[in-house]
């Protein structure tokens, strides 16, 4: 008789080998829906480093129209700026270079289903590793970005 995994199992992170056997059984060895299910997953990131690069593109739009004016109410809110959209760009740059770079799963070479699994999961997590890095440093960038703004607006109070 098999027993209930306790919360903190069903919580923790598998192991590699502990996942691929996992795929293995749920979709009883048929590869083609292993794959797909990976697939999804990269889908998924793909989608979101998508809207990570929404948020920079919005960014550096919003900068065109008030940057100057952020940058003219004092030397913090311009090392502030600028500090955030570098930030900002770096992101963007991760994302893309990370993220977006094209790996086809197909294109792995010829091997047994469970190398096959290792190596997709290996480049979803790789992936993965990109993308809360990438969202980190967007996350960081914009909040300098953001207090570049509150500087401006600080700065501008009646006296």
């Amino acid at each position: 008789m098999k027993s209930q995994a306790s919360l903190s199992d069903v919580h923790r992170s598998a192991s590699r080998d502990d996942e691929s056997r996992h795929l293995i059984d749920l979709y009883a060895r048929d590869a083609a829906k292993i794959m797909d299910r990976i697939d999804g997953q990269l889908s998924i990131l793909s989608a979101r480093a998508q809207t990570l690069l929404s948020l920079a593109g919005i960014t550096i739009t919003v900068t065109g129209f008030s940057g100057a004016s952020i940058a003219r109410s004092g030397r913090p809110a311009a090392v502030l700026l600028v500090t955030g959209l570098v930030l900002v760009l770096v992101a963007a740059s991760m994302a893309m270079r990370g993220i977006l770079a094209v790996r086809w799963t197909t294109s792995i070479a010829p091997c047994s289903l469970e190398e096959a699994i290792h190596a997709a999961l290996d480049v979803r997590d790789a992936k993965t590793r990109s993308f809360s890095r990438s969202l980190g440093i967007l996350v960081l960038g914009l909040s300098l970005y953001v207090a570049s703004v509150a500087y401006l607006l600080l700065m501008n109070l009646p006296r």
